[in-house]
């Protein structure tokens, strides 16, 4: 497999997206909805959203960095462009909800009520409170994926498999000691060291080598599988209470979606819809904003909102519209020239060419 863009990844990072949209078009229902709750609780599984993002992430991270294992400058050139991907466009709208808490205190009750450290938040460190803008807890995780996958950059690329090994052993030893010792529960980095969410990350690296080595078989099964099986684990548990039970759940129903889905592509040339490449496109954009753009129409509606279905229907549907049409918007307006001029002020000493990913 070549460094080309994938698009059936970016595809899937399109689903992701509308996955975690969907859960949050839930819970907009019920706190703005008037009592009236009309969406299926099947819509929890929209929480596999972030699983989808944390497979398809490791995923990446392998592809994008084959060829680069011990060259000069790779280490560094990685993390700047990783840290240039996340965090201009995410202190963005930060800096944006900060203002929003000036102006109208109560759209922002966690910052009312003293729960938000903004240190932490805006540094993505590790911390047991949701930072300022809440989908950033996944960039929290993110970033410890991408400074272990720096460390990998500076082993042997033969090597690369044998790390992940370790990698997850270690998470999953980790996660055991962490859960059952008072001792070490009052510790968020360790927390997030040993969170099982990483395994998905590391899974979804360890795809990306299985399909660089030929492995091409069930991917229509897989595929399939793996969608029909996302939400069927809401039948008889939530994950979400029983953290460890999360990877299962969601993170093994992900893996396969992935794997499907970049097999039949190379396989068979089989690519999802362009509609949703280009919504994938703009994931990160969408992702990050569409809590600003539902929230604040989801206060409108409480106020002026009939409580009738019809008026349910039409929210629902303005709260998607908004909140994709803003999230292309911004993708083109704000994000690619960030990421545009992130990429020019990238110091010299540490420029490879550019992949398909910054």
């Amino acid at each position: 497999m070549t460094d080309r863009k994938i698009q059936n990844i970016q595809a899937l990072r399109g689903v992701a997206v509308l996955l975690v949209l969907a859960r949050h078009l839930l819970v907009m229902e019920i706190n703005y909805g008037g009592g009236n709750v009309w969406l299926p609780e099947i819509l929890k599984a929209g929480d596999g959203g972030v699983d989808l993002f944390f497979v398809i992430s490791g995923f990446i991270m392998v592809h994008i960095s084959r060829g680069r294992f011990q060259r000069p400058g790779a280490f560094g050139s990685f993390l700047y462009r990783r840290a240039a991907r996340i965090f201009p466009l995410y202190w963005v709208f930060s800096f944006v909800l900060l203002a929003v808490f000036f102006v109208a205190p109560a759209w922002v009750p966690a910052m009312q009520k003293g729960q938000v450290d903004l240190f932490a938040s805006f540094l993505l460190l590790p911390q047991f409170v949701l930072p300022l803008l809440g989908p950033g807890w996944t960039l929290e995780h993110e970033v410890y994926f991408y400074l272990m996958f720096a460390v990998a950059l500076l082993l042997p690329e033969r090597w690369l498999s044998q790390f992940l090994l370790l990698w997850g052993l270690g998470v999953a030893a980790g996660y055991n000691i962490y859960s059952t010792n008072q001792a070490l529960l009052g510790n968020a980095t360790i927390k997030m060291i040993t969170n099982p969410l990483t395994i998905e990350f590391v899974l979804g690296a360890c795809v990306a080598l299985a399909i660089r080595g030929g492995w091409r078989r069930g991917d229509w099964l897989c595929l399939i599988g793996g969608a029909l099986l996302l939400p069927v684990s809401l039948l008889w548990i939530d994950p979400l209470d029983v953290e460890g039970l999360r990877f299962f759940s969601f993170g093994l129903p992900t893996l396969l979606i992935v794997y499907g889905a970049v097999s039949l592509e190379s396989r068979s040339r089989f690519q999802f819809p362009r509609w949703l490449q280009a919504i994938g496109d703009a994931s990160f954009s969408i992702y990050l904003s569409h809590i600003l753009v539902v929230s604040a129409l989801g206060h409108i509606w409480r106020t002026i909102g009939q409580r009738a279905l019809w008026d349910h229907a039409l929210a629902i549907l303005i709260m998607i519209a908004a909140a994709l049409g803003c999230g292309l918007a911004i993708y083109r307006w704000i994000e690619q020239p960030l990421l545009r001029a992130c990429q020019s002020w990238e110091p010299q000493r540490l420029r490879l060419p550019v992949s398909c990913e910054l």
